[in-house]
């Protein structure tokens, strides 16, 4: 299923499911107010960019969880694996792009703005900005540098821990307890920061195993006494 063969089909699905989520948005902008799922007009886009947000969280975890998994050296070592890597990390950036423009729209329906002006620090919008600017350029990066250096593998894993901050960040803003202790979020936190987790763990064993092979070779070509 996940073949370079069938990525222009997997696009056409997750821009599909992002029709469809907005499709359902404005079916439920139309139900009366004592309906559960029942929404005002005014926050179809809220609803469009809080779904499209959480299949973006599910891409990335899969790749969180391939990476933890595998690692990227393994990952690299096979073709049908690296490919499939590509394929979800290509999947997420088109769906964070439709998540964006929803993101955008939502400012507009409330009559809102995104800046970026302000203080740099991390977090804040022009963090998000070179963020989101990532996003756009990796799968253009990975998928014309098909060998794995030292460069490109610490690329993959700054780029796959900060979205996954950025995500949390998005998730810990809602969490308000008493009042809206938003448990589905909770669990997403505890999620995306295990996963995270593993990702470290990984990269730890790759690089003590390279740290092993390297030594080992260096000892072998010592002269023997």
């Amino acid at each position: 299923m996940l073949s370079k063969q069938n990525l222009p089909l997997l696009i056409a699905l997750i821009c599909s499911i992002e029709v469809s989520i907005y499709l359902w948005a404005v079916w439920t902008s139309t139900f009366d107010a004592s309906n559960y799922f029942a929404i005002q007009p005014e926050f179809i886009f809220d609803k469009c960019a809080r779904i499209a947000g959480r299949i973006s969280s599910v891409l990335i975890l899969s790749n969180l969880l391939m990476v933890g998994y595998y690692g990227i050296q393994k990952i690299y070592a096979v073709d049908k694996k690296r490919d499939s890597f590509l394929i979800l990390m290509t999947l997420f950036t088109v769906n964070h792009l439709i998540h964006l423009l929803f993101v955008i729209l939502r400012f507009r329906s409330h009559g809102e703005s995104i800046t970026l002006t302000g203080p740099i620090h991390i977090g804040g919008p022009v963090h998000g900005f070179i963020t989101f600017s990532f996003i756009i350029v990796i799968p253009f990066i990975l998928w014309n540098f098909k060998y794995l250096n030292k460069l490109l593998y610490s690329v993959i894993i700054l780029h796959l821990l900060n979205i996954s901050w950025f995500i949390i960040k998005t998730f810990s803003g809602k969490v308000k307890p008493p009042d809206h202790p938003a448990y589905h979020n909770q669990f997403g936190i505890v999620v995306l920061t295990t996963a995270c987790v593993y990702v470290l763990y990984r990269v730890y064993i790759e690089n003590k195993r390279n740290s092993t092979v390297s030594s080992t070779a260096a000892n072998s070509r010592l002269p023997q006494a």
